[in-house]
């Protein structure tokens, strides 16, 4: 007759025997972890079977009363003091505000070496994964062990040396090829500047003397004179503007030379720190504000995905734009023609207008000293394919990367121009792409809970 829930001593046979230890090892485990809450360890329930089984009631009594030998007992409670999450808290933004303090003079460094960082991350990952498969493939290799050591070493290095190397390469080159281009033009071309600042960007003599002569003849017509005076009210004051424009980005481009040299330093150095140290900063960031992994890392790819399409629709395509500027420069005989398409590349992030200011002084210039066919098709070049090449493929690359209607997108970029200046050309997409993302978060958080 069972005992306690347990099966009956068996009457014969192996079979039998191993069906009733095992139907009796269940009912131990059912009846201990509804006894004091835990599961018992296999060694111990076996014995606590065997107990029960061969040994009269008092004895089976007395084994299961043995609490303390036969329940694996858990760990003791840690005594040491736990901290509360007020705390690391704390210290990491301790740690963030000293960092702050010792970088807060290059705010905007800061900020665009995070956004490369952010951008060639991916580019990092891969190095570092192909590094490791080169690493695992030298350890199964036989060599000697000096010469073994020295290659696992490279190997572990060699991610981040091919990663700086890279991204050296893919910043430094078109920058020299610009040089190249712009440098032997570039004197000549200030020296334009500079005078037309002296003569405070007012229109050049040859044209106040082909708009006299227009006016002269124009006199029989009043209504007509009027509208060609307000005309050239409007224009003088637009070809002043784009003037004090065009030297004050160039000038800015430029810099001096220590400053140049010193913030180009900090950007690439703290563009490697931000790339190396990604896990440990999107770690630190989620126990800071106390958001999940996943979250994290959903927010970087919405921002990678902004920078990428700004890459792309802002720069490059700005580049396009000055590319082809500079081919229709010379063409047209302008002087210069490297010098001006400079200058175009720099102001053709501007939304609306961009290389307008630029190709639309040139092509006056041109139609007021003779040159009229020339200054008609640099029109119809600015107007067709380099306004088509603005209109048509930055709303493609912008919605690709950020999942907004263009004219949102082009308001993001006027508010971030007006608010943080040059730099307001990647700021406002950023800050746009992050707002959509965020809500995103918010809408999954609420259907989650709902």
């Amino acid at each position: 007759m069972a005992r306690s829930g347990l099966s009956a001593q068996p009457q014969g046979g192996g079979a039998r025997l191993t069906k009733t230890f095992r139907s009796g090892r269940s009912a131990v485990m059912a009846h201990w972890h509804m006894t004091y809450g835990c599961q018992p360890r296999p060694a111990r329930a076996y014995l606590y079977l065997y107990a029960s089984w061969q040994t009269p009631p008092a004895f089976a009594t007395l084994a299961r009363s043995n609490v303390p030998a036969l329940v694996k007992k858990p760990r003791p409670h840690n005594p040491r003091p736990t901290m509360t999450l007020t705390l690391p808290r704390l210290l990491y933004l301790l740690a963030a505000l000293a960092l702050y303090m010792l970088l807060w003079h290059n705010p905007v460094t800061i900020f665009m070496a995070a956004c490369l960082s952010c951008l060639s991350l991916p580019l990092y990952r891969t190095l570092q994964m192909k590094g490791r498969m080169w690493r695992k493939r030298l350890e199964k290799t036989r060599s000697g062990p000096r010469w073994r050591k020295f290659r696992l070493s490279l190997s572990s290095s060699l991610p981040l040396y091919a990663y700086i190397t890279t991204l050296l390469s893919s910043i430094l080159v078109p920058i020299a090829m610009f040089a190249l281009l712009v440098t032997p033009q570039a004197a000549a071309g200030f020296a334009r500047l500079r005078e037309l600042q002296a003569n405070n960007f007012q229109l050049p003599p040859e044209w106040v003397a082909n708009i006299q002569q227009w006016r002269l003849n124009l006199a029989e017509y009043p209504r007509a004179e009027k509208m060609v005076s307000d005309f050239l009210q409007k224009l003088d004051a637009f070809f002043g503007d784009a003037m004090s424009l065009l030297l004050s980005r160039s000038m800015d481009f430029l810099g001096g030379t220590m400053t140049v040299l010193w913030t180009s330093f900090l950007f690439f150095t703290l563009t490697v720190i931000f790339t190396t140290y990604a896990r440990h900063i999107r770690k630190i960031s989620g126990r800071i504000f106390h958001i999940p992994q996943t979250m994290l890392c959903r927010f970087t790819a919405a921002i990678h995905r902004a920078l990428r399409g700004i890459l792309l629709g802002v720069v490059l395509v700005a580049a396009a734009q000055g590319i082809l500027c500079g081919i229709a420069f010379a063409f047209a005989g302008v002087r210069q023609p490297a010098f001006w398409g400079l200058l175009a590349t720099l102001v053709a992030p501007i939304p609306a207008i961009g290389t307008a200011i630029v190709w639309v002084p040139l092509c006056l210039s041109l139609w007021f000293t003779g040159n009229s066919m020339a200054a008609v098709g640099l029109a119809l070049w600015g107007v067709v394919v380099v306004a088509g090449v603005d209109n048509i493929l930055r709303p493609l690359f912008l919605q690709q990367g950020i999942k907004a209607p263009f004219f949102v997108l082009i308001i993001a970029i006027l508010c971030g121009l007006a608010s943080f200046g040059p730099v307001g050309l990647i700021v406002g997409p950023v800050l746009l792409a992050f707002a959509i993302q965020a809500v995103e978060e918010g809408n999954r958080t609420y259907r989650h809970d709902g």
